[in-house]
């Protein structure tokens, strides 16, 4: 199969030969030589997602391994992945929107269509995350929560993780109303350059910098902290778009540690 638009990935990530990561473009060649959209989450008419996610692991060099997805509710769950007899369809069932694991050859992964995907990796100690940061997530301070279950959970520093930040809808385009932006004002007080004032009342907000601000309260250090700076809604790559679009397909951020 081959997959139309190169597949984004951290360059900073490249440096770390253990990992196998990848965000997925919207659409591929397929082995008819259409093109198609992908579809993880049975968007088609059919509701059949047609082994779209295995199609789109194999692709990244990741062959006859399970993706581990959790049920992401917006919330600030954490799902800790230890158990080696554990089934993915059983992870699946599990409320949560972020996940953490040391084990070698199982891919974590979240789905996202406007949210930010933010992989996370501690090098020392070989743990890897994937967290679905929403507006609610990042209310709760998801980040900051993930980088402290890696400490209590791992015993990691959190001076050495790295985390990449991929695409999502930008300050550009992500217009919300008070009621929105006033746990973010209580929050960061101090922090302005977070939010700006739109029109009719509404404010235009960047999560993808509260995202980061939130990381480095939790003692990441900004050289480490990389962003893909693609917005959802009007970047001129071909992502998906709930803010314009309404209803439609998933990105698909995975990271694996290869076995």
């Amino acid at each position: 199969m081959n997959i139309l638009l190169e597949k984004l990935k951290f360059t900073q990530f490249n440096v770390f030969p253990e990992l196998i990561h990848a965000v997925s473009p919207r659409c591929f060649e397929n082995d008819h030589g259409k093109i198609e959209e992908f579809s993880f989450q049975g968007n088609d008419e059919s509701g059949d997602d047609k082994d779209h996610i295995k199609y789109f692991l194999e692709s990244i060099g990741i062959e006859n391994r399970s993706l581990f997805l959790v049920n992401q509710v917006h919330g600030d769950n954490i799902f800790i992945l230890n158990n080696s007899d554990i089934t993915s369809g059983e992870v699946k069932k599990i409320s949560a929107d972020a996940l953490l694991t040391q084990m070698p050859g199982k891919p974590i992964g979240i789905f996202t269509a406007d949210c930010i995907p933010v992989l996370v990796y501690d090098p020392r100690l070989k743990v890897i995350g994937a967290i679905h940061a929403g507006r609610k997530g990042s209310e709760q301070g998801i980040v900051l929560k993930v980088v402290r279950e890696m400490i209590r959970v791992y015993g990691s520093r959190p001076a050495e993780l790295v985390a990449g930040f991929g695409p999502a809808i930008g300050g550009c385009c992500y217009e919300v109303g008070e009621d929105c932006i006033q746990p973010f004002k209580e929050l960061f007080p101090n922090e302005k350059n977070l939010f700006r004032s739109g029109l009719s009342g509404n404010y235009f907000l960047d999560l993808v910098a509260v995202n980061k601000v939130d990381g480095i309260k939790a003692g990441l250090l900004p050289v480490n902290i990389f962003s893909m700076d693609h917005c959802t809604c009007c970047s001129t790559r071909n992502l998906f778009s709930y803010r314009r679009e309404g209803k439609t397909g998933r990105i698909l951020t995975t990271i694996m540690l290869r076995p």
